[in-house]
């Protein structure tokens, strides 16, 4: 009668043993499985790209071609995926990469071939300082962040209200018309 509790906690431990195997099990095929689409997205061809490539849910799989299409010039398509990979799960690893990318490739049109030159698309250029900072509220330790978006902030530095534009305003206001006393100026 001794050797029925030992038996059955042995048995219990066992399937509990076998439970997390076999869960480790399939979640390594998902993992293989999303590293043969990434392979296969960064070495086709996108009319090549696997059918499971292009339907995957998984966000890895999903910035692998974000990337994928960035690099092949279409910035539209690649934009579009990098939001949505930001905005579904912006605090997760994949969702600071895809808003870090997002930010560079707007960084890239909005700056041309040289950061040094004038700048393309001034819209451009805010929509990445703005994301460049949205990165930072979620990651303030991201040096390579804070980098670009100085790098863009030189590019097309903000204008910051001082008192002496306050006053340039107010100094355009105080027009003064021969024959016409300042209080009857609408």
């Amino acid at each position: 009668m001794k050797r029925l509790p030992i038996h059955l906690l042995f048995g219990a431990a066992t399937l509990c043993c076998v439970a997390v195997a076999g869960y480790y099990a399939v979640r390594l095929q998902h993992i293989a499985q999303a590293d043969r689409d990434m392979t296969a997205i960064s070495t086709l061809k996108r009319e090549q790209w696997s059918q499971s490539a292009v339907d995957s849910n998984n966000p890895a799989v999903r910035l692998a071609q974000a990337v994928a299409l960035a690099r092949a010039g279409q910035h539209a398509e690649a934009g579009k995926l990098y939001y949505e990979l930001s905005r579904v799960a912006p605090s997760s690893e994949t969702g600071r990469l895809a808003l870090y990318d997002l930010a560079n490739m707007y960084l890239r049109e909005a700056a041309g071939d040289s950061a040094q030159g004038p700048v393309r698309s001034p819209p451009m250029l805010e929509t990445a300082k703005a994301r460049y900072r949205d990165l930072l509220r979620l990651e303030p330790g991201n040096w390579d962040a804070r980098y670009n978006l100085e790098r863009a902030l030189r590019l097309a530095p903000e204008a910051q209200d001082t008192a002496d534009d306050v006053n340039d305003v107010k100094e355009q206001h105080n027009i003064n018309v021969r024959g016409a006393a300042p209080e009857e100026l609408p």
